[in-house]
């Protein structure tokens, strides 16, 4: 059954605006699912400090596929330094 899942990301401020290297990031976390929308909404300002970091990149993803496992996807997302904040929703 296909699922479709809207995924917002705060990423790093080190880490860019160009699409090429978010869309392999989201790519790699997302693994064999599509991902359908991707779009980078910049670099903005934190309300509070989150890492030490004052700044982040916002990036909303549209992802489709099967049943997405939320457990490993929190994993990747905390083992790695590149995400300050997610949140993961399934649209209906």
């Amino acid at each position: 059954m296909q699922r479709k899942y809207e995924l917002m990301l705060v990423l790093r401020p080190d880490f860019g605006i160009e699409e090429k290297p978010i869309r392999e990031f989201v790519k790699k976390v997302s693994g064999d699912r599509e991902v359908v929308e991707l779009t980078i909404m910049g670099k903005k300002r934190l309300a509070y400090t989150i890492k030490k970091q004052t700044e982040g990149v916002y990036v909303a993803v549209t992802i489709a596929g099967p049943a997405l496992k939320v457990v490993e996807l929190e994993k990747q997302f905390k083992q790695g330094t590149d995400v300050l904040r997610y949140l993961l929703i399934v649209k209906e």
